[in-house]
């Protein structure tokens, strides 16, 4: 075993700090677990951030003694001017890229800089087709190829010819200091018996559709056969919203659908501790971090048996599995764990018991650093 040495790390990612989502979640944990495997063997880390803007920047996650991230507000000249110029003065011994739409500045930086490992992050839909021959190149001689789930893994194996020994697992986990502000909020709310609230938190664009938002709108005349009070909130906004709003009037349940758009930490706390069950019946979840603030929050939740959900969520036990775009099944299984207040409260203990075991921080960083050091110690 070779001794480790002092390591240049340079991460080039697509955003971290702006709307909040489980991508940009993902990435504030590679920057806080990459900056302190860093320091650890003596060395640095640099972080470009693409889409970011220097206001979006959260002074809480840069120690002083670490460089503080570039952000270039989308443009992509400057950052791959400055990807370029990193790779040339600082001298990389590691280049970690979030996405495989940075395969062409991977394919400059492999050329400038040949004796640095490369690793590339995969989270979902983006690696479950064929890739582009330039993405496809890039993936292929990367040294480590990072993927959210199993299902990721697989997916990127079967379209893309890529060896299944290059392609190791990072999970998703909770932000620690997101969390702990997340969970401070004290929420004043508690679920109503009479009123049960299902809840969904998702950005709510055109292309993510597959979330299965209409679904449950489309279930909710069914359960309020049997769950009279049942009302269903929907936490994000996006160009899809209209769309869906109108879905809830075709379905004869606007006095049921809230749609409280984009909330603060506090709002979204007690949107959480109100619920009953939280539901995203998606077909393409690459992991689904929302399942994991719901957990946070004692709550079971039902999610799509598709993708890396079933990752996440173990059926029957932190939560329930249905078909896409199976409104019946949905529904069925909805009344079935609205009817057990007891099992709903065993479920939701069971996810915050399987969200402190497998999806903290500190399992991340053990997870990243095994990974680096198994690339470069050995």
């Amino acid at each position: 075993m070779k001794r480790s040495k002092p390591t240049r790390v340079l991460l080039l990612l697509p955003g971290a700090f702006g709307p909040a989502g489980g991508l940009e979640m993902y990435n504030r944990l590679l920057i806080k677990a990459l900056h302190a495997i860093a320091v650890e063997r003596g060395g640095t880390c640099e972080t470009l951030l693409l889409l970011d803007t220097e206001s979006h920047l959260d002074p809480r996650y840069f120690e002083p003694t670490l460089p503080r991230p570039l952000a270039f507000a989308g443009s992509r000249p400057r950052f791959a001017a400055a990807t370029i110029e990193r790779v040339a003065r600082l001298r990389p011994d590691l280049i970690v890229l979030g996405h495989v739409n940075f395969s062409p500045v991977a394919l400059i930086a492999r050329a400038m800089r040949p004796r640095a490992a490369q690793w590339f992050v995969t989270h979902g839909i983006e690696v479950w087709r064929r890739m582009s021959p330039a993405q496809r190149l890039a993936v292929r001689t990367a040294d480590r190829v990072l993927a959210v789930s199993d299902y990721t893994r697989s997916q990127l194996i079967r379209h893309n010819d890529v060896s299944r020994s290059l392609v190791g697992l990072q999970p998703c986990a909770l932000d620690p200091i997101w969390a702990a502000d997340f969970s401070g909020q004290k929420p004043k709310t508690t679920p109503d018996p009479a009123r049960p609230l299902l809840l969904t938190v998702a950005r709510l664009a055109e292309t993510e559709r597959h979330k299965g938002i209409e679904q449950v709108i489309r279930a909710l005349p069914a359960i309020a056969v049997k769950v009279p009070g049942i009302r269903y909130a929907i936490v994000g906004d996006g160009s899809d919203r209209p769309r869906l709003e109108q879905a809830a009037r075709d379905a004869g349940v606007v006095e049921r659908v809230e749609f409280r758009g984009r909330v603060s930490p506090a709002a979204l706390a007690e949107a959480y501790a109100e619920s009953s069950l939280f539901v995203m019946p998606s077909a393409k979840e690459g992991f689904g971090i929302v399942f994991l603030e719901a957990a946070l929050f004692g709550k079971p939740s039902i999610g799509g048996n598709h993708g890396g959900t079933p990752e996440v969520i173990v059926e029957g036990e932190t939560g329930r599995l249905v078909t896409y775009d199976d409104v019946g099944g949905f529904a069925s299984t909805c009344i079935e764990l609205l009817a057990d207040p007891a099992r709903l409260a065993a479920m939701g203990s069971a996810a915050h018991r399987r969200l402190d075991e497998l999806f903290t921080y500190p399992s991340f960083l053990r997870s990243l650093r095994a990974h680096l050091h198994a690339a470069l110690d050995t």
